[in-house]
């Protein structure tokens, strides 16, 4: 089984879902001892409802209610200042109706919601829209975020302090715009893609050694011990349905498929850990469409379609919409929402 194990004062632990799954075995909880326990089906101390699961996945399970939730992903609107009838606009406040009809637990918005970072007005008229959403939100970085943001012009310049101005309520570390957090049985991780296509500092980008990579592997160590499920959030995909000179689409992996990242090397890690880790699902926007693809077993979603223009016929993927997951105890299952075109 390959994952990865966290060894902390001379002890190596392993996560008791993964040990359950590899032999097919129950996690139980002994409420004398107030110990968790792995063994076979059938042969665990009884334990209530709702706080006896299994380690396999596709096993039928009494879920505990706390554990079952829905969450909504979407991003890329481009959203214009005072335009309230541009189409970037229309489609992001049709989405955030629809969301507040769903009543999810959480959103996260993958990036892009402006086309420039700068002025920072860009980006407080962008924050309107979220905070009309009536369930709590979180906001990724995206390259647009980034760009001609230095100046209070939108001349020039990186727009990442003005991201970070605008949504500091929104940031558990201050000046940071990685972070993750924990929702019932899951963990959320938000990562900072924005600079990955090589065109920033060097020391901005996710990689092998960088600090924002070795925060990622410790939280995923980490995560592994208490967490059932884990999502990963980023802008730009580490896999892209086209192949390098597509849309949003900057080289080639071994495999064949392309990313949008500009070391395909990187990549490559970044979803070799991503499964060691067993990570559930990893959400992107940046390229204009809904695509899915797996590897190594794990689903990397492309859900970028909350109003910016479309890079692919409504038969591939390019239509509005978001993106409903749904979380019931050991399964996640996840919908899409489409949203109607603007007239």
């Amino acid at each position: 089984m390959d994952v990865a194990p966290v060894i902390r004062e001379g002890r190596t632990y392993l996560p008791a879902r993964f040990v359950a799954e590899a032999f097919s075995y129950e996690v139980g909880w002994d409420g004398g001892r107030q110990a968790v326990m792995i063994g076979p089906p059938g042969q665990l101390p009884e334990a209530p409802a709702t706080t006896r699961t299994t380690g396999n996945k596709s096993a039928s399970e009494t879920v505990n209610k706390k554990d079952s939730f829905v969450f909504d992903v979407l991003g890329d609107s481009k959203i214009l200042p005072g335009r309230e009838n541009w189409r970037g606009n229309r489609v992001l406040a049709e989405a955030v109706e629809r969301i507040n009809q769903d009543n999810p637990a959480l959103v996260v918005y993958l990036g892009d919601g402006v086309d420039q970072g700068g002025p920072v007005e860009n980006l407080l008229a962008f924050r309107e829209y979220l905070v009309k959403l009536q369930s709590p939100w979180y906001p990724v970085i995206g390259n647009h975020e980034l760009i001609r943001g230095a100046e209070s012009s939108g001349r020039a310049g990186n727009g990442e302090g003005n991201f970070l101005q605008v949504f500091v309520d929104k940031l558990p570390v201050q000046g940071r715009s990685y972070y993750s957090f924990n929702y019932q049985n899951s963990h959320f991780i938000v990562l900072d893609t924005a600079w990955q296509n090589g065109d920033g500092p060097k020391e901005a980008e996710l990689k092998p050694g960088s600090q924002q990579w070795e925060w990622l592997r410790q939280d995923l160590a980490d995560a592994c011990l208490r967490s059932r499920h884990i999502f990963i959030f980023g802008h730009k995909p580490p896999v892209s349905p086209f192949r390098s000179g597509g849309p949003d689409t900057v080289s080639n992996l071994p495999d064949g498929h392309g990313t949008s990242w500009g070391e395909p090397g990187v990549a490559v890690e970044f979803m070799r850990m991503v499964a060691n880790y067993h990570v559930d699902a990893v959400f992107s926007g940046h390229i204009h469409m809904f695509n899915r693809m797996d590897v190594q077993g794990v689903p990397y979603f492309i859900t970028a379609g909350a109003g910016a223009n479309l890079y692919a016929p409504p038969e591939s993927g390019g239509y509005y919409h978001y993106l409903r997951c749904r979380v019931n105890g050991n399964q996640v299952s996840y919908e899409v929402e489409k949203l109607p075109v603007p007239e």
